[in-house]
């Protein structure tokens, strides 16, 4: 199994609604700030998502560190990166406006992205139900 395919099952362990997925979602772990997941594109083979983890700043709005843009393909059971950004800059898998890709970006991002989804795993994340998102508030 390979990396895209790796991350694909880590995703769905923590995301078992992906293939349903329509709005944003939120995962959730005791102690940690959440992560949160929307839905850029949906279509019938192809998911895009992004995924944010807001650190708070001392003063002024939290801050999205980091912001990836995954691409899932849902036949394909694989998970991709596409963009990432995070407090010191960020980095595209793809720059359209050169029309240039960049092999080593995309797999040091894949391999962020296997680190971060394990550890989200290993914090006991788990997606928060709406129903009590909307009663906390």
């Amino acid at each position: 199994m390979d990396l895209y395919q790796q991350n694909y099952r880590k995703l769905l362990q923590l995301l078992p609604d992906l293939h349903d997925m329509k709005g944003p979602a939120k995962l959730t772990a005791l102690g940690h700030n959440d992560v949160n997941i929307d839905v850029i594109e949906r279509h019938k083979r192809r998911l895009v998502l992004r995924m944010s983890h807001y650190l708070e700043r001392l003063h002024g709005a939290a801050i999205p560190d980091p912001d990836m843009t995954i691409e899932v393909y849902l036949m394909a059971e694989t998970v991709g990166v596409l963009t990432y950004t995070d407090c010191f800059g960020s980095r595209k898998v793809f720059c359209p406006e050169l029309m240039a890709f960049s092999p080593l970006a995309k797999a040091e991002l894949n391999h962020f992205l296997d680190q971060w989804l394990t550890k989200m795993i290993a914090d006991g994340r788990l997606p928060s139900k709406p129903e009590l998102a909307e009663k906390a508030n």
